[in-house]
């Protein structure tokens, strides 16, 4: 059972800006001109995207879960196995009818992948990683000093997804085919590398044998290059004490000026991962994947992994939501699962399929995910889908708001199914706007954030569709979330593309 309190708004300081010394300027999407590419980029290099700002990524390092002053000892490495694993990749969270797809070892959607071969960073099974590529990993004393990688074929900015206490995945795109590999490792020195055995444009390397709750950098290399080193945080273990921070984005599609608005303040945040509630896309085509999406995210997913839960955009132009399973790396079948960060357990969901269809029916997947261990022992129990159960205004009136953008069956089926399950949170998009909903009699607490860039729903008056008492404040503003995890209190916070606080409210939880 969650309590809720709902508190007023207050403003918030600046982003900073992207620190450190010998930056290099990559331009994303452009080619540039060949002089600027000249540097070199060594494994030491504190070089950062000259991006929608965030803070210096020497920074991050000094506080690898929360700020300096409350950070623990380095834990040491624990079982692969351990409850930061989505819970779809151990078995629990996919439902069998749909083809076998949940086993991230099936060779229809994952390829095989040869892990480190030494002990200490090999401590992980081949079937948890959802590798999409052949790799081979390979022991190295520090990694070389190379030129700036050619950014005029980078078609897609490096990021990182699926996050786990020992593993994550690092994507990005090029325009030609080409061998990528990554250099890692737990200092600048990055004494590990994975390499593609293969060219190809879509690039997905998952490294394995991480440190749980720990710094880690990176650089991506191809062509004889490598881009700037990055950082990023692993999951801490299930049962660390120190809090969490990450922030909800939802429906940004073709509005990427706003996303790229709201990124710096979401980077200020310092956040260890991020969720998106869908819609990443107006019309999911590839072109809209790279500049809607990956290029207002450049600079920030490269740091904070994500995970998205589909909406109902990225099918309009691509039913079987193909280039959302090409681009995105999560457990499962990436569109139904369970995923567990420190105290936090997540339920993904995609309501653009349904609970009891014969072939896309979710209801065993949400099962098996919400009666996981991962889930019943966590602190805070949420769900993450994009069809809110409730909405007041739509653009367009009733005309517009037919029974597909509707999706009643969230309300009248899925809503007491989280409930019986004790779900304390549920994070929606879909609505452009910003609606809270405080707990139910069902116990849930529901938030729809749709405010990352889409059109506003105003509360122009023929665009009421419905009234709603249980909806108690409602924004028609761009935002996005944060939140932070202390014990069992969650904190959320709706933030405007000036910074500002305008909206907030506490859930407590409790396994």
């Amino acid at each position: 059972m969650a309590i809720t309190l709902a508190l007023g708004g207050v403003g918030c300081s600046d982003p900073s800006t992207v620190g450190g010394a010998d930056t290099v300027a990559i331009e994303v999407l452009g080619g540039g001109d060949a002089s600027e590419q000249d540097g070199v980029a060594s494994a030491g290099d504190a070089a950062a995207y000259d991006t929608h700002g965030g803070e210096d990524a020497g920074a991050r390092d000094a506080q690898p879960l929360a700020d300096s002053s409350e950070a623990a000892d380095t834990m040491a490495p624990g079982d692969a196995s351990g409850g930061a694993d989505g819970v779809a990749a151990d078995g629990v969270g996919a439902d069998a009818s749909q083809a076998d797809t949940a086993s991230l070892d099936d060779t229809a959607a994952h390829e095989d992948t040869l892990a480190p071969d030494d002990a200490s960073q090999a401590d992980t099974s081949l079937a948890d990683t959802g590798v999409g590529a052949d790799v081979v990993a390979a022991d190295t004393t520090a990694a070389e000093e190379l030129p700036v990688a050619d950014t005029g074929i980078l078609s897609g900015p490096p990021y990182l997804m699926w996050v786990t206490q020992t593993e994550v995945s690092v994507r990005w795109e090029t325009t030609a085919e080409v061998v990528g590999r990554v250099d890692y490792g737990a200092d600048d020195s990055l004494p590990w590398t994975l390499e593609e055995e293969s060219p190809r444009r879509t690039h997905e390397l998952r490294l394995t044998g991480l440190e749980p709750g720990a710094a880690q950098s990176y650089r991506v290399v191809y062509g004889g290059g490598a881009l700037p080193v990055r950082h990023f945080r692993t999951a801490p273990p299930d049962d660390d004490p120190r809090p969490l921070r990450f922030v909800v984005w939802g429906d940004n599609q073709n509005g990427p000026d706003v996303l790229s608005t709201l990124v710096p303040w979401m980077g200020d945040f310092d956040p260890d991962f991020a969720l998106s509630v869908g819609d990443t896309v107006q019309n999911g085509t590839r072109a809209e994947y790279r500049s809607q999406l990956f290029e207002p995210l450049a600079g920030f997913a490269d740091e904070v992994p994500f995970l998205v839960a589909a909406g109902n955009h990225e099918r309009y132009q691509d039913s079987s939501a193909s280039l959302f399973e090409e681009y995105f790396s999560q457990p499962g079948d990436e569109h139904c699962f369970g995923w567990r960060y420190g105290g936090l357990f997540v339920l993904f969901v995609d309501t653009d399929l349904d609970l009891d269809g014969a072939t896309t029916g979710q209801r065993a997947c949400v099962e098996a995910a919400l009666s996981s261990e991962a889930a019943v022992t966590a602190r805070i129990r949420a769900a993450a889908f994009h069809k809110p159960p409730r909405v007041e205004w739509w653009a367009g009136g009733l005309l517009a708001f037919t029974n597909a953008m509707k999706a009643p069956w969230v309300r009248a089926d899925l809503e007491p199914l989280l409930e019986s399950y004790g779900v304390d949170i549920v994070f929606n998009g879909h609505n452009h706007l910003y609606a809270h909903t405080p707990e139910t009699a069902g116990g849930i607490t529901w938030v729809t954030t749709g405010g990352a860039g889409g059109s506003i729903d105003t509360d122009f008056f023929l665009w009421r569709v419905a009234t709603w008492p249980e909806i108690t404040t409602t924004i028609h503003e761009h935002h996005f979330l944060r939140a932070t995890l202390d014990d069992d209190t969650l904190v959320v916070e709706a933030v405007d593309v000036d910074g500002a606080v305008l909206h907030s409210f506490t859930v407590v939880g409790g396994p």
